[in-house]
């Protein structure tokens, strides 16, 4: 008699039912076993064993068995069996990553269960459905149909299923942020478990703990459950659960700002997942090495993470798999309607055929109908080329969109990392009483940026505008930040003129800026230094100083070449300008996005003369107060026409 399978996998652990004999020892008696039977059933059972015990460790290996006993059952037509490879098959995909494969197994399973009415195989199915809707989000059907599997369990006291009920419920409780409920289920995990003495299912109990935990940034108690789950899943090979599981620590250690430990942790689970091909896990690893890497400043390693993370999103689940996976649903509802429908009609015709024959004049009505329909038909015909162009159209549309989407979300992804090395506001308001920064990029990120710091008693600031703008521009301004922060934090310059040839040899150098192999890129940046309360210093490269004092704007110029570039000075050397002010006058570093933007009821450009006269007319007010007034300046003018550069305006009031 064929064992039932226990269905046990879910989106974080899955339950693997150890018999005290190793894995080994099975799959070799087992594979004997195979070779010595001629009773197809019983081949059957045995090719599904072999993909059970495989799966944990060699997932190609049990696929491949899998599918022979699919094979083996649909040639001897034994549709329970074919019901459960089905169903399996479903598993495998699922962890796999193929989402949109994984449900259409699921599917054609529950329709067999359904056919033969096997209560044990529908609960299965209405577990498996409950997944493909916690994979679209929609958390009420989870639930309805997570509990709908459960009670069928407890019904038949089939308690091992019943661990992966109260694992799903968990999750998904968890989920919806009701963690009272989540911690009730997963403690149930955990009880029944040990009742039934399976490790596994211990295991699965107390990563549920830390994931809980976790969501509940309670992340020191949701290491100790991990690492408890780890001890187990290593033990019993279950390499899956185990690279999930140093997941979680990793997360939880980033959470804590602990990167090293995030990056071992990340690593530890990223080699598991390469060597057994475990797709999820090895997006979810990638993502934080390239947080991690990006956090300690170490980013061409986060860039490099960041592209293998974005690679593997393409086989992962996304829209496109949710609208297949709703289309498949609804094909199966309304075949079974179908079905209905169609008995009906049947029972109709029998009872009209009597009628038929006394009502002979309908022949005329259907001769008319064949002649609508063949001139229909030509109708068609000449349509329907018309008709492939649009489908080529939409298709090719579709995939537009799907490329645009990724391009979009990696660039989303550059963007957190571009502002996390901008300066913390924290640090801003220790450095300056009344300060604004108007920062907006053209693009979702950006090639204008600010910096400011503290060395050694001196403030500096700065507002850069490197060559171009988006992602050109982006990887321009992290170069400039990084060179910034080595010659003044680690080298301890401070003198602007200083700062900015220093500036100008390393981008030059980065750049390869040899005279041979030239490139265009730059930048151009105003410098500030207070080396006190009322005495600064200021250098420039393109981008002048304006102050307001007395009630008179005046301007500091900068020098006319820029940081970078194709200028054949080998040495630039920066004028270095001394200012002494007094309380309430204020400094003015920008970009030329400001003044470049064209709109207002002619469609010009803004000009710096306009800005000179909105500074001057409101240098009186607070800088929190200017700073919404050149918003809204800025938005009226550009109305709807559209931003044509990175902006960027400092203020500093003395």
């Amino acid at each position: 008699m064929l064992k039932k399978f226990t269905y046990f996998f879910i989106i974080l652990f899955s339950f693997i039912l150890v018999d005290g004999v190793s894995q080994n020892n099975k799959i070799d008696s087992l594979l004997q076993l195979l070779n010595n039977t001629k009773q197809d059933s019983a081949k059957t059972t045995l090719l599904q064993k072999l993909s059970y015990h495989y799966e944990a460790f060699n997932r190609v290996k049990s696929f491949e068995f899998a599918k022979k006993a699919l094979a083996s059952a649909q040639k001897n037509e034994q549709q329970k069996y074919i019901g459960e490879c089905y169903n399996y098959l479903g598993d495998l995909y699922w962890f796999s990553g193929d989402y949109t494969t994984s449900s259409d197994n699921y599917l054609k399973a529950l329709h067999i269960y359904e056919t033969l009415n096997d209560e044990a195989g529908m609960a299965v199915c209405y577990r498996n459905i409950g997944w493909i809707y916690q994979g679209q989000k929609n958390y009420d059907l989870t639930i309805k149909y997570y509990l709908r599997a459960k009670e069928i369990n407890e019904r038949l006291n089939r308690r091992r299923n019943l661990l992966a009920n109260y694992d799903d419920l968990g999750i998904v409780y968890k989920l919806k942020k009701d963690y009272t409920k989540a911690l009730e289920y997963c403690n149930k995990t955990l009880e029944l478990s040990k009742e039934i003495n399976s490790d596994k299912g211990i295991a699965t109990g107390y990563g549920n703990l830390g994931s809980v935990y976790f969501e509940m940034k309670n992340y020191d108690e949701a290491v100790k459950n991990f690492e408890l789950s780890n001890q187990i899943l290593e033990a019993n090979n279950d390499f899956y659960n185990l690279a999930e599981g140093y997941n979680g620590i990793s997360e939880c250690n980033l959470k804590m700002k602990n990167y090293n430990q995030t990056i071992d942790y990340a690593t530890k689970s990223l080699n598991l997942a390469i060597q057994y091909d475990f797709k999820t896990v090895a997006s979810s690893a990638y993502f934080k090495l390239a947080n991690a890497y990006s956090q300690k400043k170490e980013f061409a390693k986060a860039y490099n993470y960041l592209e293998l993370f974005s690679q593997l999103q393409d086989s992962t689940y996304n829209e496109k798999n949710s609208r297949q996976i709703n289309e498949m649903s609804a094909k199966y509802e309304s075949e079974k309607k179908e079905l209905q429908i169609s008995s009906l009609e049947n029972e109709k015709e029998l009872s009209n055929e009597k009628l038929e024959k006394e009502k002979r004049f309908k022949l005329y009505l259907i001769i008319f109908c064949l002649m609508v329909a063949i001139f229909a038909f030509f109708l068609y015909r000449n349509n329907i080329q018309k008709r492939k162009a649009n489908n080529a159209l939409s298709e090719a549309y579709k995939q537009i969109e799907v490329k645009n989407k990724d391009i979009t979300d990696s660039i989303n992804y550059s963007k957190r990392i571009q502002e996390a090395i901008l300066p913390s506001e924290k640090l801003r308001y220790k450095l300056f009483n009344d300060i604004f920064i108007l920062y907006k990029p053209k693009d979702i990120v950006s090639g204008d940026f600010y910096w400011y710091t503290e060395k050694d008693g001196k403030r500096l600031i700065a507002a850069c505008d490197c060559t171009g703008h988006g992602v050109p521009g982006a990887l321009m301004s992290m170069i400039g930040n990084n060179i910034l922060n080595q010659i003044v934090n680690e080298k301890g310059v401070t003198s602007p003129d200083e700062v900015l040839y220093q500036l100008n040899y390393e981008i030059k150098k980065a750049l390869k800026q040899n005279g041979t192999n030239e490139t265009k890129d730059g930048m151009d940046i105003a410098l500030v230094c207070f080396d006190s309360d009322n005495k600064i210093t200021f250098s420039g490269a393109q981008r002048p100083l304006w102050i307001v004092k007395n009630n008179e704007m005046e301007e500091i110029k900068a020098n006319k070449y820029s940081i970078g570039g194709i200028q054949n000075e080998e040495n630039k050397l920066f004028e270095k300008h001394t200012i002494t002010l007094t309380k309430n006058d204020s400094i003015f570093l920008f970009t030329d996005g400001f003044v470049d933007q064209f709109g207002g009821n002619e469609g010009k450009k803004f000009m710096s003369k306009r800005l000179k006269e909105i500074l001057l007319a409101n240098h009186h007010k607070s800088m929190k107060e200017q700073y919404a007034i050149l918003e809204n300046t800025l938005n009226d003018w550009r109305g709807n026409l559209e931003q044509v550069d990175d902006v960027l305006v400092i203020g500093i009031k003395v």
